[in-house]
């Protein structure tokens, strides 16, 4: 009997070229300056944490959720995650 493959639960961490994508909205709305570098910096971290406080949002400067949709940036689904019924 073969078992089934492993399922990742939880939150997984941003590539670089997600990162980027997330600083270019907040480039894009203002709140951050400069090109998107792909590391999440303390500059980053203080434009979403504006951004957040102008979304009236929990200001911690992390990537959550309501943050990336306020952003238009909602949660990814990885190519082989199903919907559940």
């Amino acid at each position: 009997m073969r078992s089934a493959p492993a399922r990742t639960y939880g939150q997984v961490t941003p590539t670089p070229d997600r990162y980027r994508e997330i600083q270019q909205a907040l480039v894009e709305r203002g709140y951050l300056k400069g090109e998107p570098s792909g590391k999440w910096d303390t500059e980053s971290v203080d434009a979403m944490r504006r951004f957040q406080q102008d979304q009236n949002i929990e200001t911690s400067g992390q990537l959550d959720s309501l943050s990336l949709i306020a952003l238009g940036l909602g949660p990814r689904r990885t190519a082989g995650a199903q919907a559940r019924p």
